[in-house]
């Protein structure tokens, strides 16, 4: 009996399955009938909410707040606002994301205040002849590079000297806006709500880019937001206005939680993705216990800044949780139930292979931090520019959500994520753009002209043994 007892756990570690991570499989290339560019990246987020490009933000409180969420939209994909702060505070930010006109404003303006030395300093940085003046939140006028030069003697002299008059677009007249910049006639406007309040800056550079945005039904930009399936205030309050609720818990295959998702969805009209999860079973038991999942949020401990699997022990990898969620979906005639591939993404291959394994979209935290919009402030260290980076489990996050929201449960006394800092990598715009043209190579590599067409059509190939690195600290 002794012996067979220990056959029984040396079996277990015998029959171990391999856990695939992104540094252990390739993609075989295929027989391609199309060119990248003709690639169609359009997928779906969530059940009813479509997006143009599979790419989501991750709910992480040095990544997505307001500037990101915005950002994502103006791309084709979509932001997850963070829990991290208090109720009305996350609902004020989904509320500015819907309320930001669909294009790229900049923060780019002087006060009256200023001297006309550091005004042209702003304008040459910005590459513009022209910016709005604004004080208080209300567009005084304009100032121009040359008036500016001819006034600027001793280059202690106010901006408010070489004010001058200009056109002030509100929110409805974007098009004309950016109109007037293409005929030439201005090289940037600035844009006001429809209380005359001053919402940025529209510069020749945006008014030219042909990215697309991702709407909804009411022309204004989409938005998730990250909630706790325990927190049902805050669900109700978001769900006035955002699009999608995505579920922001480590581990959503426990008991108490599938009870708590199942009592919000029958509050919320929003779609709702429950997450996190990591296996075939987990799949299987969020759709019996819950009457509506419109997305799976799938992997787990697989970020760059999460120590989960050292802590823990416990790892369900991307790539294989991708896969094996997919498979329970399928067999479980939910095939229509989009999956989000968290963690471990640290570029546009990584991605290419989750959406191979049977994911919708990726959730990309590392890849936008140290972005101009990620939301975390910019520090200097010597000559070189940084932006704090931590994971959500890590003490800094856990203590500041404990604080901002009384919902969450001290069920983890011990930290399972950690902080550092990312290099400065400027706009997110620049950082997106190259992303999106990783995805289209990888799927024109693979010879698929869609992301449903890369499901059917792609063929994993292992990576020679001796080449294969730990993902345990890859970078999300």
């Amino acid at each position: 009996m002794v012996g067979a007892l220990w056959m029984k756990f040396r079996e277990k570690l015998a029959n171990a399955e391999q856990l695939y991570t992104f540094d252990t499989v390739y993609l075989v290339p295929g027989r391609a009938e199309v060119e990248p560019s003709q690639v169609d990246l359009r997928t779906r987020l969530s059940t009813n909410v479509e997006l143009l490009v599979p790419i989501v933000s991750s709910p992480m409180d040095t990544v997505t707040e307001y500037e990101m969420a915005v950002a994502l939209a103006l791309h084709g994909g979509i932001g997850v606002i963070h829990r991290n702060m208090g109720i009305e505070e996350q609902v004020e930010q989904v509320k500015r994301v819907k309320e930001h006109p669909a294009i790229r404003l900049r923060e780019a303006f002087l006060r009256l205040s200023d001297n006309c030395a550091y005004g042209l300093e702003v304008l040459r940085d910005l590459g513009v002849r022209r910016l709005p003046v604004v004080e208080q939140g209300i567009v005084k006028g304009y100032v121009d590079y040359s008036r500016l030069v001819e006034i600027c003697k001793t280059g202690f002299e106010l901006v408010a000297k070489a004010l001058v008059g200009g056109r002030v677009y509100g929110v409805s007249g974007i098009e004309e806006a950016r109109r007037a910049i293409i005929r030439g006639e201005t090289d940037s406007v600035a844009i006001t709500s429809r209380d005359g309040r001053f919402l940025g800056s529209l510069l020749l550079g945006d008014a030219l880019a042909e990215t697309v945005p991702l709407l909804d039904e009411e022309g204004r930009l989409r938005v998730a937001a990250a909630i706790s399936p325990f927190d049902q205030e805050r669900a109700e309050k978001l769900d006035k206005y955002v699009d999608v609720l995505v579920s922001d818990v480590a581990h959503f295959h426990n008991v108490n939680v599938l009870h708590a998702a199942k009592e919000l969805v029958k509050r919320a009209s929003s779609d709702f993705v429950a997450g996190n999860i990591g296996t075939y079973q987990a799949a299987v038991d969020a759709l019996a216990m819950i009457e509506r999942v419109n997305g799976f949020r799938v992997g787990i401990a697989g970020g760059s800044i999460c120590t989960t699997a050292e802590v823990g022990g416990a790892y369900a990898p991307t790539l294989w949780a991708v896969a094996s969620v997919r498979d329970a979906l399928e067999a479980q005639g939910a095939g229509n139930i989009p999956i989000i591939a968290d963690g471990g993404i640290r570029s546009s291959g990584d991605a290419v292979k989750a959406l191979a394994a049977g994911a919708s979209s990726v959730m990309l935290g590392y890849v936008l931090a140290g972005t101009e919009e990620a939301a975390a402030p910019l520090i200097a260290l010597g000559e070189a520019l940084y932006k704090p980076y931590r994971g959500m489990a890590s003490r800094g996050a856990m203590a500041k959500r404990f604080a901002a929201d009384r919902y969450t449960r001290l069920v983890k006394r011990v930290a399972e994520g950690v902080e550092g800092l990312i290099p400065y990598k400027g706009p997110v715009s620049k950082v997106l753009s190259e992303f999106i043209e990783g995805l289209k190579a990888g799927l024109g590599y693979a010879g698929a002209r869609n992301i449903k067409e890369l499901w059917e059509k792609a063929v994993f190939g292992l990576a020679p043994r001796k080449t294969v690195p730990s993902e345990l600290g890859a970078q999300r």
